[in-house]
């Protein structure tokens, strides 16, 4: 018996750009080059036409040959920085962008969530885009008005529904575009960042759907930056950096792989440090990861000492950046000094986006005893911590200093680095376990009077 074909295919698919050097010869350059292909043009006057065209372009490589496949059941996450290629990509799949080489080839039906909005006729209802969203992918008449009850509690917009789509905002526009989507009942499921402007409860339950028609044999192209959901959703992802695909394996490995790609202060992507014993333990910093501070660092102190480079890591000491509610947290970061010290004190603290401190601690708070260093010398610091937080991004701020002012803060600050590393929190793909910014290990009794 013959195994079916895969539901996606992707040969060998690259995409290049040809760019000029003014606007003016994205106008003329090519009629000269049409023009010298004439026939009868001497060949002199050809060869130096040529000559000219190449002079004032270059071809930019947008995306380098990428191949895979998606079978039934099959999740693929896609994950990359901005301008990595995932979006030429996408449109290449999606069939509105032609590749320069290579083939894509699409088997069963196809749903497609690919920009907020695409595919909606602003001036109708949200009830009418989606019997007209229906329609438009063979979806029976009868069987969309029958879906449509069903449409209207998952998007959860209430009366709005029958308001014109103009007036939506952009979580509600994401709401009724996914709910639209679950009437084709589709055999491959290709998503954008579209899910990324809905809020975590909507996340959630985007994720308990794509649970149940994942084991029901549905399969799912992820393209986000949302690499919890990567991580949680898909079981294979491909990572591009610089339109190349530099990774293609298990999420939770390509996850990893793009933070020692692209976080290279707190994950870079040399092996990681042996574990240390003592808080403060003597340790090399290569040349090459010394002071590469994320963009938006702030930094204040004397300078006598100085925070030279840092890693993130997951507990296994591997650079991470995503982690799990109560997942621990480990900071490596090496501390240089210029002069000879002494009572030097260390402290951590992490905050959230919006600059709301979740906790800080120093390790005089810790009685941890105090360190001496030499000129020249290098001190290895390892911070830990559980990542027993709400959902979210968090950012971290790492000090050293002299002494103890009483109250744990240093009498002399040596060096601060603010917003120097951040990290990701998720709860998986089901509900969240709390609400909030921290997990205070709550408990609930009811006893009948």
């Amino acid at each position: 018996m013959t195994a079916p074909p895969p539901l996606l295919a992707v040969h060998e698919v690259a995409k290049a750009y040809r760019l000029w050097q003014t606007p003016s010869d994205r106008l003329t350059m090519p009629l000269v080059a049409r023009a010298a292909a004439l026939p009868g043009v001497p060949s002199s006057w050809r060869t130096r036409a040529e000559r000219m065209v190449a002079r004032r372009a270059r071809e930019f490589q947008a995306l380098q040959p990428v191949s895979f496949k998606i079978g039934r059941g099959e999740s693929l996450g896609i994950i990359g920085r901005n301008g990595a290629g995932k979006s030429t990509l996408l449109q290449i799949i999606a069939g509105t962008l032609a590749p320069t080489s290579g083939s894509v080839e699409r088997h069963g039906r196809v749903a497609a969530l690919l920009e907020l909005g695409s595919g909606f006729n602003f001036e109708f209802t949200g009830r009418e885009n989606v019997l007209l969203n229906a329609a438009l992918q063979g979806v029976p008449r009868r069987e969309a008005e029958a879906a449509l009850a069903a449409v209207e509690a998952f998007a959860g917009i209430g009366s709005f529904i029958d308001q014109p789509v103009k007036t939506y905002s952009s979580g509600m526009m994401v709401r009724l575009a996914f709910a639209a989507q679950t009437i084709v009942d589709p055999e491959l499921f290709i998503v954008d960042e579209a899910l990324a402007v809905g809020d975590v409860f909507f996340q959630a339950q985007c994720s308990r759907f794509f649970k149940e028609r994942l084991a029901s044999g549905m399969s799912l192209l992820l393209v986000s930056h949302d690499l919890p959901s990567v991580k949680a959703l898909c079981r294979h992802a491909i990572v591009l950096h610089e339109g190349r695909a530099v990774f293609h394996g298990p999420s939770a490995e390509a996850v990893s792989v793009f933070h020692a790609l692209h976080s290279s202060p707190e994950h870079p992507r040399p092996a990681s440090p042996s574990p240390a014993t003592t808080p403060a333990a003597v340790g090399a910093l290569p040349a090459t990861e010394r002071r590469q501070w994320r963009a938006g660092t702030s930094e204040s102190g004397s300078r006598q000492a100085e925070i030279v480079g840092l890693k993130l890591l997951d507990a296994s000491g591997r650079p991470a950046g995503v982690f799990g509610v109560g997942e621990r947290i480990v900071c490596d970061c090496w501390i240089e000094a210029h002069e000879p010290l002494a009572e030097l004190q260390f402290s951590f603290e992490v905050s959230t986006r919006h600059n709301q401190v979740v906790f800080g601690v120093s390790s005089t708070h810790l009685e941890v005893p105090t360190s001496t260093i030499a000129p020249g010398e290098c001190l290895r610091v390892r911070f830990e911590w559980s990542a027993h937080l709400g959902v979210g991004e968090y950012l971290v701020d790492l000090a050293v200093g002299l002494g103890d002012r009483g109250d744990g803060a240093p009498r002399a600050l040596l060096h601060r680095l603010g917003h120097v590393a951040s990290f990701t929190v998720h709860h998986g793909p089901f509900k969240p376990r709390f609400f909030g910014v921290s997990d205070l290990e709550p408990s609930i009794q009811i006893n009948s009077s």
